[in-house]
C-alpha cells in the first residue's frame, strides 16, 4: 500500500526529533575530510511547503516546527538546526530529510535516495535538482525502488563510512518486521555505519514497536557486545491519551495521531545523546499537549 504522502504531516514534531539526529550525525561525519555513503530508504518529496492545502489541513507544521521557529531563548544544541530550516524557508521550501542529506553532503560523498511511491518519486527528482543547482560536490542517485532491496543490494557500499536512515511509514505490519531484519542485516554487513531508525509511537502498536527494537538491539548486541545503541523518545501527549485516527478524522483537528516518536540509533555519532539532552526537554515542554510532554534518552 503506498497511500502515506507526508506533505500532510511535513514540519511536525517527529520531524523534528528525527531532523535533529539527522543534522547531528552528518555534521559529524563531515568534521572528518573523507567522503562516506550515506542511504534514506524512504525519502519522500524531499521538499515541502508549510502552507499547502495538506500542511493546513492537518495543522502538524504549526503545532511543531513553526512553532519553535518563533521562540527566543532555544538550547545552545537546538542553534545549527534552526538556522538551517530558516535558511531553506528563505528559499521557499521546507527541507525533508532528503534536502538535509544532499544539502550537507561532504564533497565526493555518495547519497543513495530511494522512494517506491511513483508520485513522490518524480516531485523527489524534481525538488532534488532545484537545491543542487549550486550543489554539485557529491553523487545523489535517486531510485524509484524498495528501500529494503535497495539495502540488501547496495550494502557493504564503497565508501565503507557513512550511515542509514531508515523510516517508514509503518502503515503495514510488515514495515516492522522487514525494519528489524534489514538494520539487522546491514550491521552485518556494514559494522561501523551509524543506523537510525526512526519510530511511531501509538498505543496500539507497541508490541510491534518493542518486538522492533528488541529484534535489532539482540542482534548487534549478539554479534558485539561491545556496539552502543541509543534510544530516543519525545512524546507530546501522554500513551493513554492516544487513539488510533485516521488522516481524515485528524483533519481540523487539534488531537495528534500520534502521542510521540523515537529514534533508535545503532553507532551513534560521538556526543549524540548529550546533545539530545540538551535538546528534548526543551522540546517536549515546548511542543506537548496540556503539559504532558514529556521525553527519554537512552544508551544501551
Amino acid at each position: 500500500m503506498l497511500s502515506y504522502l507526508h506533505e500532510f504531516h511535513a514540519g511536525n514534531h517527529a520531524d523534528i526529533l528525527k531532523h535533529v539526529t539527522l543534522l547531528y550525525v552528518l555534521e559529524y561525519l563531515n568534521k572528518k575530510n573523507k567522503p562516506y555513503s550515506f542511504f534514506d530508504t524512504h525519502a519522500g518529496a524531499g521538499l515541502y511547503e508549510l502552507d499547502s492545502e495538506e500542511a493546513l489541513k492537518t495543522g502538524e507544521a504549526a503545532r511543531g516546527i513553526q512553532k519553535l521557529l518563533f521562540q527566543n531563548n532555544i538550547p545552545s544544541e537546538l542553534h545549527s538546526y534552526v538556522s538551517f530550516v530558516k535558511e531553506c524557508l528563505l528559499k521557499k521550501y521546507y527541507p525533508g530529510s532528503p534536502a538535509i542529506e544532499v544539502l550537507k553532503a561532504l564533497e565526493g560523498s555518495s547519497v543513495f535516495l530511494t522512494e517506491l511511491h511513483p508520485k513522490e518519486y518524480k516531485k523527489l527528482e524534481s525538488n532534488i535538482s532545484i537545491i543542487r543547482e549550486n550543489q554539485n560536490s557529491s553523487v545523489v542517485r535517486i531510485l524509484n525502488e524498495s528501500g529494503w532491496d535497495i539495502l540488501k543490494k547496495l550494502i557493504p557500499p564503497a565508501l565503507k563510512r557513512g550511515a542509514v536512515l531508515c523510516d517508514p511509514s509503518y502503515e503495514e505490519l510488515s514495515d516492522y518486521h522487514n525494519a528489524a531484519k534489514s538494520l539487522s542485516e546491514v550491521h552485518k554487513k556494514w559494522s561501523g555505519s551509524t543506523l537510525m531508525l526512526w519510530y511511531p509511537l501509538l498505543a496500539n502498536k507497541s508490541d510491534e514497536i518493542d518486538s522492533m527494537k528488541q529484534h535489532i538491539f539482540s542482534t548487534v548486541k549478539n554479534r558485539d557486545i561491545h556496539t552502543e545503541v541509543l534510544d530516543a523518545r519525545l512524546c507530546i501527549d501522554s500513551e493513554d491519551s492516544h487513539k488510533e485516527t485516521s488522516l481524515q478524522d485528524a483533519i481540523g483537528s487539534a488531537k495528534p495521531r500520534l502521542y510521540g516518536s523515537g529514534m533508535f540509533v545503532v553507532n551513534p555519532s560521538w556526543g549524540l545523546s548529550e546533545h539530545l539532552i540538551g535538546i528534548l526537554p526543551y522540546l517536549a515542554e515546548l511542543l506537548g499537549k496540556d503539559g504532558n510532554g514529556s521525553y527519554k534518552v537512552e544508551l544501551l
